[in-house]
């Protein structure tokens, strides 16, 4: 299926909150046979929205998939300012206390990682897996300092200047090269969001490091960067793994920080399995068996 195919189906599962700050959300339902899987919640990056996950939700095992903007990100309302991080991490239960899910297998990319990593920590029992893609962690005193500058340049610069510019951080340059289509629409993505919400947004990031706290989880965790990372680097998710307990590690060699854009059928590979091997039978289904 094409980028715009995908783009146009996944558009026609776009729902809202009932409840405030409104949240946008993509809400995709489990195919036959894969009703009784638990839910997937997918949370995207730093000034970018569910609509970056196009590549990535159709290559999935078919299980029901939630997908939300964050405040004052995508079609999301933009919230009173400024955001701390438990202020998405709140916005995510009550999401799924909407949708009346009580517990979920959780995927966050980036930013979306530590809140990830933060919801497991204060309810483990609403968390079944994570799956934590190019998360930061333990950084270094430089690793802290440029992203601090890269902070004060988000918070003085509008995002339509910047993010053209970003695109070289995120993907490497053959794939630049090879697929315009797909690196201009995450480009454009970001150049939409508003200024304040994406400043706020990235100081979440800049701040918050939960590298001392992510011993206490407890649930089967798979942890993913790309080799060419600057920022989420593969020393990070080795932290991670060291200390996360039974955790699974894994590098993707010869890839940037946009993993599930750029290799999205090697990162559905590693997802699908994962989760198939955490379900029961009776629940994964026949979708979900014939990968393990």
């Amino acid at each position: 299926m094409s980028l715009q195919a995908n783009q146009k189906k996944l558009s026609s599962f776009r729902r809202f909150s009932s409840s405030r700050p409104g949240i946008s959300y993509l809400d995709v339902p489990a195919r036959a046979g894969r009703e009784g899987a638990l839910p997937l919640l997918l949370l995207h990056g730093v000034g970018s929205s569910s609509d970056t996950w196009s590549e990535l939700l159709p290559l999935l095992d078919g299980r029901r998939v939630v997908a939300p903007d964050y405040r004052g990100h995508g079609a999301s309302e933009i919230a009173p300012l400024p955001y701390a991080m438990d202020d998405f991490v709140d916005d995510a239960f009550r999401l799924l206390d909407e949708l009346k899910i009580a517990a979920a297998h959780v995927a966050g990319f980036s930013i979306g990682a530590l809140f990830a990593e933060r919801m497991a920590i204060l309810r483990p029992q609403r968390v079944a897996t994570l799956v934590l893609l190019n998360s930061i962690a333990d950084r270094t005193l430089a690793q802290r300092e440029r992203a601090a500058a890269r902070h004060q340049l988000i918070a003085s610069t509008p995002p339509a200047e910047l993010a053209s510019g970003s695109a070289a951080r995120w993907f490497t340059p053959a794939f630049r090269e090879a697929n315009p289509k797909l690196v201009g629409d995450e480009v454009g993505i970001v150049s939409a969001i508003a200024h304040a919400p994406y400043a706020s947004s990235y100081g979440v990031l800049v701040e918050n490091d939960l590298i001392d706290a992510v011993g206490a989880i407890e649930c089967p965790t798979l942890i993913i960067t790309g080799e060419l990372d600057e920022g989420s680097t593969p020393a990070m998710s080795r932290a991670l793994a060291e200390r996360i307990a039974g955790s699974r590690l894994v590098i993707v060699p010869g890839v940037k920080h946009y993993i599930h854009i750029e290799r999205p059928a090697a990162i559905a590979s590693e997802v699908n399995a994962f989760l198939a091997a955490r379900e029961p039978a009776e629940e994964a289904g026949p979708t979900a068996a014939t990968r393990r």
